[in-house]
């Protein structure tokens, strides 16, 4: 847990004013978080943390690129990443989150760590397909990703719906006992 004590804020020594922190984001912050999305980048992250009597306001500014691999060809490339981010931490009675962004925690709460933020962020901002940028061009071209245009309809063999045309057909043996029960049922 010492790695993480970075990134560790002592709210309570703050005056009721807008605190500024910086972070380098490294390989040694995302290997903090075992199995997780991203291994490879460099961000750096401006905090800007507001405090007055009864919310804190963390504004979050990440900017950096991170190393990702391609869906398609395995080959590793760099994305860029640029977020604007903000979370809200209440005080309250006890600690529940109310929303994404707004987090309750007790009254008397010394410190908030921040790792946990910053990761979801730039985790979430890793697209759900990674592409090298040299592909990117050539899937639009192929409609590749224009599944917005393309209607998939499926459709079940057109059963006859002339209840007399049914009659007609031979009932296969394993269910004329169960289709006789329900006409006359006992």
């Amino acid at each position: 847990m010492k790695p993480f004590k970075l990134y560790d804020i002592d709210i309570l020594a703050l005056k009721e004013k807008t605190h500024r922190y910086e972070y380098k984001i490294d390989d040694t912050f995302f290997e903090l978080f075992e199995g997780g999305l991203i291994e490879h980048g460099s961000c750096n992250v401006v905090l800007d943390l507001e405090k007055s009597s009864g919310v804190l306001t963390l504004n979050f500014s990440i900017i950096g690129t991170l190393e990702l691999i391609c869906d398609r060809t395995l080959e590793p490339f760099t994305e860029p990443t640029d977020l604007q981010e903000r979370v809200f931490y209440k005080f309250g009675e006890e600690e529940k989150e109310l929303a994404d962004d707004v987090m309750v925690i007790p009254r008397g709460t010394a410190t908030i760590n921040v790792a946990h933020h910053i990761y979801d962020f730039i985790s979430l901002s890793v697209p759900m397909k990674k592409l090298h940028p040299s592909l990117r061009g050539n899937a639009m071209q192929e409609g590749e990703d224009k599944w917005e245009e393309t209607l998939l309809v499926y459709s079940s063999p057109v059963e006859e719906t002339d209840p007399e045309a049914q009659e007609d057909k031979p009932i296969d043996e394993r269910w004329k006992i169960l289709k006789e029960k329900f006409k006359n049922p006992e």
